[in-house]
């Protein structure tokens, strides 16, 4: 068995590292949680007003659900096997329990770890993009700096303070100039995920 918890704990450990270097940090069991926030928020495409669909979704509660245990994503997956190794591990060297003892005790103990880890994630993805929903909002009209530069045309990023907190997001000119780095400029509308800017007078 101990052979079994160390592959267990490489194998689930290194794909959980990975994935978070990747960003690959998604819930998809997770009811409410960043999958559901995502779509609210991508699909604000009537403005920062409050009168499109997605503003309303997000204003009833959809984007910030409870949460549930994603059973079926392959990174909770990875963390209650990388669980199950280590506790295993620590079972067996650290109380020298024998292997169906280890097992008993690493099980139980791996559930509970991976649900505190996932919960931890979800509640910083899920605040992060709850949060942006509840600001959109708020956004028009308020001043922001160009972060990375807009070319003429295109897209760049912008970073606004919202209700005493940071906000940032795509960005585009309004009427497609480019606008360099450190430029204040006011949030004219939002189109989507991206934020409408122009630049600020005075």
């Amino acid at each position: 068995m101990t052979t079994a918890y160390i592959v267990l704990t490489v194998l689930g450990g290194g794909y959980v590292l990975l994935s978070v270097f990747l960003g690959h940090s998604h819930f998809e069991g997770s009811h409410g949680g960043d999958a559901h926030g995502a779509a609210h928020e991508t699909h604000m495409s009537y403005g920062v007003k409050g009168e499109g669909h997605g503003a309303a979704e997000a204003s009833s509660g959809h984007g910030a659900g409870s949460f549930h245990f994603p059973f079926f994503s392959p990174l909770a997956l990875a963390t209650l096997f990388a669980a199950i190794g280590a506790w295993g591990l620590i079972t067996q060297e650290g109380f020298g329990a024998s292997d169906s003892a280890s097992l008993l005790m690493a099980v139980p103990a791996a559930a509970v770890t991976a649900y505190i880890v996932m919960y931890a994630a979800w509640r910083l993805v899920t605040g992060s993009s709850g949060s942006s929903q509840i600001r959109a909002a708020s956004l028009e009209g308020a001043i922001a700096e160009i972060t990375t530069p807009i070319p003429a045309g295109g897209i760049g990023e912008a970073a606004a303070m919202v209700d005493g907190q940071r906000f940032s997001g795509p960005a585009r000119e309004a009427s497609g100039q480019a606008v360099p780095r450190g430029t204040q400029v006011r949030v004219r509308s939002m189109l989507g995920a991206t934020l409408i800017v122009e630049r600020k007078e005075g």
